[in-house]
This record gives structure tokens, sequence and C-alpha cells, in this order.
């Protein structure tokens, strides 16, 4: 299938939840901002976008999802597709072995465009090699922390930028006890996203690891985070907490600005007046979403490989977070210490293994 004049080819590489199925319990849980949430729907609703193939290892899936998504193209090799089909964005919402296999694959044979899912990789060394191969081959690299592009958070930013709540000092992330590949890539990129911060001073972390699951440089599970604090280079701290609320907090010198309940509301409590001795001033309100992340983060790469310009996230801010990750676990590995990212071993790998099933 050829792509209509003015459109953009795009194939997909993985047909699960996130690719191409979103469940209808899932539909009625998500709050605004977050549907279209699977990369096949975001894909379809995207101006000046063609989706012309998809794949995915079990063939019957592969098949299925073609017919019900309109496609007449399906593979279960993603190399045969890049190849044949050439697209010039791919979407990858596999799982994450051999996630990176693919990234550097597409990069080296004429893809110009990548929106990847979270997390990147399972070890440091290959989401570095992913990352170094897009970088190289001038290639468009998106990310699936799909809340940095949702009109709330980046209306939080906006507004804390305005100056209003003096310089930001604390970034407080509301993520329950959860796992780390599951779901810290979304925290962890928050940290980045509002703190701008490019590099990082310690880690301090401790994490629920089975004992078992440690042999040598392998956590063979998805480890709970119980809590971290990230000490960055510009002075911003960085705590992931284990309460619950998929809450937001930004701390300033004059006021905090809290994202709530994955996006839902935007809630600001800000001095007066600059010498006001609390900040008593409190505002609620109810952002607009004209589109959602995953939407906006496509429409955002085939902007970017149109124009040339660069991406509203760069390869070096997903290599942070990835970093971030993995020093999360090495903290906890050696008891809660603090650590520095040059202290993280190269070959640290987290398969994300969680009873059955891996992230």
């Amino acid at each position: 299938m050829s792509a209509t004049p003015d459109k953009l080819r795009v194939a997909l590489v993985g047909c699960g939840r996130i690719g191409a199925h979103t469940s209808a319990a899932v539909r009625a849980a998500c709050p605004p901002g977050w549907l279209p949430l699977n990369h096949a729907e975001a894909i379809l609703a995207t101006p000046g976008l063609q989706l012309v193939a998809v794949c995915d290892t079990e063939a019957a899936r592969a098949e299925a999802t073609a017919k019900e998504l309109g496609v007449s193209r399906w593979f279960t090799d993603y190399r045969k597709l890049i190849e044949e089909i050439q697209p010039a964005l791919l979407s990858v919402a596999t799982r994450t072995e051999g996630r990176c296999d693919i990234i550097e694959f597409a990069a080296t044979h004429g893809v110009k465009g990548i929106h990847a899912e979270k997390p990147l990789g399972r070890s440091r060394a290959e989401c570095q090699r992913a990352l170094r191969s897009v970088k190289e081959h001038g290639v468009q690299l998106s990310y699936g922390t799909t809340r940095r592009y949702m009109d709330a958070y980046r209306e939080a930013l906006r507004r804390f930028a305005a100056g209003s709540y003096g310089t930001l000092q604390q970034i407080t992330l509301d993520f329950g006890r959860s796992a780390l590949l599951w779901t810290h890539p979304h925290s962890v990129d928050l940290a980045v996203f509002f703190s701008g911060a490019r590099e990082v001073e310690f880690v301090q972390a401790t994490c629920a690891i089975p004992p078992e699951a440690v042999q040598g440089q392998v956590v063979d599970a998805d480890p709970k985070v119980e809590n971290a604090f990230i000490q960055f280079a510009n002075g911003v701290r960085a705590t992931l907490t284990c309460a619950g609320g998929l809450h937001a907090h930004l701390a300033g010198e004059h006021g905090t600005l809290t994202v709530g309940a994955d996006g839902s509301w935007l809630e600001t409590n800000r001095k007066a007046t600059a010498d006001a001795a609390y900040p008593l001033a409190h505002e609620r309100w109810l952002p607009a979403a004209a589109m959602s992340g995953t939407q906006r983060a496509f429409a955002d790469l085939a902007a970017a490989v149109r124009s040339g310009d660069p991406l509203g996230i760069t390869p070096e801010e997903i290599s942070l977070g990835c970093d971030l990750l993995f020093a999360i676990v090495w903290s906890s590995l050696r008891g809660g210490q603090r650590v520095s990212l040059a202290e993280i071993p190269a070959d640290l790998t987290v398969t994300g293994r969680a009873g059955a099933l891996f992230a």
C-alpha cells in the first residue's frame, strides 16, 4: 500500500495492548487527555499519517489486527517489514526485550522517525547502543513516557516557568509502590521534564527485590520501588514516594503546583505577594485536552521528521531517564547507598519479570 500524497507512511511493530488493543476497562478509567492511548488508534487519529503495515511475532494476531485496522500488509518479522515497506515512521510497541534491536535496525535501514514504548531497554548498555544509533543516523526518536506530551503537564511546566512560583526546588511524584520498569519510566521522565536537568549528582533508593532474583548483574524481576531520591546537578530535587493518586507536585520558593490524578486537574497554592508569610492563594482548574499524549507524540514526531527541527524530547533526556531507573536498582542493591550514574555497571540488567509477565 502506498501512502497518499503529503502523508507519512507509518508501520506498527507490536499488536498487543499498547500497540493496538485498549481494553474497555482501561478506556473507562482514563482521565481526559489519555485517549486514544494505543499506538494504532493514535496514528489513525493524527492528520498527515497513514498506517500501512503491522507486525507481531504471533501471526494470527498480526493478521487479525491488520484486518481490524483496514491495513493490507502484515508481518511477523520486523526486519522484513522495514525492508519491504520502507516506512517513514515506525511505532515500536513490543515488550521490552529486543526493543533496542528494533530501534537500531530501523535507524540503520532508512526509517526517519521512531516512537518507542517505555522502558527503552533492559540494560544500560543496550539503551546506550540504541540511542547512539539513533543519533548517528539522524533519526528522530520520541518515547512512550506519555505524560510529558499531555496538555496538563505541559501547561504545568509553562505556568511554573512563568515565574510566580519562584525557582523550582522540589518535585514529588506519588506513583504508589509500583514496579520499576512497568511504571517508573513515567515518574523519572517527569522529574527530568520538570527539572530541565541533564546531569545528576546522586540517586538514593530502596526497592523490594526478591533475593533469589539477583544473579550477578542480572535482576530477574521488576523491582517494586519503595522510595527514591534524585539530586540533580542544577539544584532541583526529586522524590518518588509510595503514596498513591498519581500526582506530580512542583514546589518553588513562593508556592506549589500539583498535577493531580494523572492530569485530571491542576491545583496551585501561591503567596498572594512575594513577602506574604504563607502560600494561601488557592486555585484549581481542569485542563483542556486538545489531543491525547500518545497522539501528540506522533504528531510531534511527524512534524519533526518533516521539518528537521529537534523534538521536545532529546536522546540525552531519554538516556538520563533510563540511567535513573538503573541507578534506583543499583542503589537498592548497594543497601540504599547514594550512587552516581558513573557507578552503574553497563551490564546491569533488569528483566522486568513480574510473575509470568514481562515489562
